[in-house]
């Protein structure tokens, strides 16, 4: 019986460290898409009322990159705290297709925003500084 007990408490002591490291990557999910959400939101809101002083080219950009980050917010990370917090999938096989294709499209629209970016940039800072030479 004392085998018993000591094996029991192990169990114990495991569970609520299972526990415990579930419930602190719930959390952790839940604060990084809160931060991804609400801080895509403000950065269309930012953008949407910028004014002439940004480039046309660099804002619709930069609202391409924060639509795209939005939805991977929306529809990867905020449906993830669930699966986290109860260890299973509950949404179903065509959510799960969904929220996969999705998330590789909206990273891969990231991906391209940025080089964009950058090339837009390179022709407005390097190209005119060589046409001034």
């Amino acid at each position: 019986m004392a085998t018993t007990s000591v094996s029991d408490n192990e169990f114990s002591e495991t569970s609520s460290t299972d526990r415990l490291i579930t419930v602190l990557q719930s959390t952790v999910i839940a604060v990084i898409s809160s931060g991804i959400i609400l801080s895509n939101i403000v950065n269309l809101i930012v953008l949407a009322s910028a004014s002439a002083a940004m480039p046309l080219a660099t804002r619709l950009f930069l609202i391409n990159l924060s639509s795209s980050d939005l939805i991977v917010g929306l529809v990867a990370c905020a449906p993830a705290v669930l699966p986290a917090a109860t260890g299973r999938w509950t949404y179903g096989v065509v959510w799960c297709q969904v929220s996969g294709v999705a998330h590789g499209t909206s990273c891969a629209v990231s991906i391209w925003s940025i080089s964009a970016i950058g090339l837009q940039r390179f022709e407005s800072v390097i190209l005119r500084i060589r046409d001034r030479l």
